[in-house]
């Protein structure tokens, strides 16, 4: 069975060409072109993004974090990447989305 790292999928994609389609964005690209509008394709490893304009400073993400990796800030929510395990439990129970992460990994059977 195959295995991709995805970091997004899009129903109902009708910008890029004629027709409504799906579109499956992948993590790992190797192209680096100066005109990127997804720079968050280019690792190949799963990531955690944070968005501090998003943040209302609600610390239910900072309560869950099983490796107490987390912390409430002045300039929002700062992760301790070395404690981070990127178990995602935190961008699940963030309600602004202020945290998210990209890329899971799919199989062919999904």
């Amino acid at each position: 069975m195959s295995k991709a790292l995805i970091f997004d999928i899009k129903r109902y994609a009708i910008n890029d060409g004629p027709g409504i389609r799906v579109t499956i964005f992948f993590k790992g690209c190797p192209l680096s072109c100066v005109w990127c509008h997804n720079p968050e394709s280019i690792s190949p490893y799963a990531q955690k993004m944070y968005t501090e304009s998003k943040c209302i400073g609600s610390v239910k993400c900072v309560e869950i974090c099983p490796e107490s990796a987390l912390q409430l800030t002045k300039q929002g929510i700062v992760t301790d990447v070395e404690k981070c395990t990127l178990c995602g439990k935190c961008a699940m129970v963030c309600p602004t989305k202020a945290i998210e992460m990209s890329g899971k990994v799919y199989s062919s059977d999904d």
